[in-house]
């Protein structure tokens, strides 16, 4: 297996744990040991594979800057699991105060054949309430000859007493480009072809995992001559980010057809409907860094990924982003108890698409304040720019109508003097009828008294309006 003919068997070769490896170099060149450590983090990280060295590090009759010799008969029989004073134990497996009771028994006595007596307990975490208390009381006074590496990837589940009595050593998730590049190497050694692409979707499945990334490179250079893209995701059953991609376009295009028909063609596939949720999930959240960032953010994908996603998000708002976040986590949440997670992803498609009319969310109403806030702003820039360079308006009828009216040309100086006129003479003539107010329009306008007389009207029509709207629209959202 790829796995453990790749393991780490000095300290220099483990990959992405530095602070953790000086302390440990630090230790072995003084030859001061603790009685006890706790080694946590991420599956796959090096925890067993480190705790492994440090024990022949311990215990080698000549060690290196690099930690064990690999050489020496101490080391050789630990490597080749020999030695009766190296113990290793799977708390998954061995998780009762028994199993518990007996290693400790084995404490008492000194050492045959090794400097210390070494136990590491891999997943610690599984360990039942009574073994944890039958360990306490060896950790608080542990033998001299004893060394206790204790391995978990719940650190939480651990009891603050444990914790107490043990040097804990955090293990950081693995970088992409630290997994890329030992699968390149790897693959060097194999003499094996390969696709640059494939290598990064590998790795971004590894989800931080070394032994993960092993794992499923071995599986495709087994099958495969040639390590591409295609067969990777053949392999893997993966979804095509592209596809994930076309159905967050059309959702925040509210193309509910185009969406249901790509879920539709998934659901035929047999693809995995919950790992398509994952995918919009990080799609999703992959375009709210980069909308943040102008398109300039490191997200760990191609550039033709990244400005895909950035082209889509950009013409949008974070309002509404974030508000599909929330939609597709409540689904995540869901889906994996679903009876029927086709029709949940559909409805939540479909909800997705229409925003706009779910009035008792909060989000949605500020997605539509958010929305017409854009609209006004246009709006004004083109007043603006049509104010600065003819001092013409235009009115046209209202695109929602779709009736084709000759647009009309009005001096927008001379409709504002107007309008204050006549709003002047209204004031100073309230009781005024309707021949006293075409005896003043026809003075002012003698020309055209009709025509003017309507586009006032017009003009206090559409400002009436416009205030009833923003009226009613802040009323529901206040």
């Amino acid at each position: 297996m790829l796995y453990t003919t790749y393991r780490p068997k000095t300290l220099s070769e483990v990959v992405g744990q530095t602070e953790n490896i000086l302390t440990l170099k630090k230790q072995i060149a003084q030859n001061k040991f603790d009685s006890a450590y706790l080694f946590a983090g991420h599956r796959g990280t090096g925890k067993t594979s480190i705790a492994r060295i440090l024990a022949r590090a311990i215990c080698c009759e000549a060690p290196t800057e690099d930690g064990p010799c690999n050489q020496c008969k101490s080391c050789r029989s630990i490597l080749n699991n020999t030695a009766m004073d190296f113990v290793e134990l799977d708390a998954a497996s061995n998780n009762s105060v028994n199993d518990i009771k007996e290693l400790i028994n084995q404490t008492m006595y000194m050492p045959t054949n090794l400097k210390k007596k070494i136990y590491i307990i891999d997943e610690v975490h599984n360990l039942s309430a009574a073994a944890f208390d039958s360990l306490l009381k060896t950790l608080e006074e542990p033998p001299e000859h004893c060394i206790f590496i204790l391995c978990t990837t719940e650190l939480h589940k651990i009891p603050a007493t444990i914790k107490s009595r043990c040097s804990i050593y955090q293990f950081k998730t693995l970088p992409l480009s630290l997994i890329r590049e030992r699968l390149v190497f790897i693959l060097r050694e194999l003499k094996k072809d390969y696709e640059d692409d494939a290598v990064n979707v590998i790795a971004k499945q590894a989800d931080g995992s070394m032994r993960d990334a092993l794992s499923i490179m071995e599986k495709l250079v087994t099958a495969y001559d040639t390590l591409s893209v295609e067969n990777v995701r053949k392999s893997l059953s993966l979804i095509d980010d592209d596809l994930s991609l076309q159905v967050l376009k059309s959702l925040l295009n509210h193309d509910g057809k185009t969406a249901t028909n790509l879920l539709q063609k998934l659901y035929e596939e047999g693809k995995n409907l919950a790992q398509f949720v994952d995918n919009m999930l990080q799609s999703i959240t992959n375009g709210i860094v980069l909308f943040s960032s102008d398109g300039t953010a490191d997200i760990n994908n191609s550039e033709e990924y990244c400005q895909k996603l950035y082209d889509i998000v950009k013409p949008y708002t974070a309002e509404l982003l974030y508000w599909m976040i929330e939609q597709f986590s409540i689904l995540r949440a869901n889906i994996r108890n679903s009876l029927h997670p086709y029709m949940d992803i559909l409805l939540c498609l479909i909800k997705a698409c229409s925003p706009e009319i779910f009035e008792d969310s909060e989000k949605t109403l500020l997605i539509r304040i958010s929305k017409l806030e854009k609209e006004v702003k246009l709006l004004q820039e083109k007043c603006q720019s049509l104010e600065k360079g003819t001092g013409f308006a235009k009115l046209s009828s209202d695109s929602s109508n779709n009736q084709d009216t000759p647009e009309e040309m009005i001096p927008v100086v001379e409709i504002e003097e107007d309008i204050n006129e006549w709003q002047n003479w209204e004031e100073e003539n309230p009781f005024h009828d309707d021949d006293s107010k075409e005896e003043f329009l026809s003075k002012n306008n003698p020309e055209d008294s009709v025509v003017e007389e309507e586009r006032i009207d017009d003009v206090l029509e559409d400002e009436e309006s416009l205030d009833e709207t923003l009226f009613d629209l802040f009323s529901d959202y206040g």
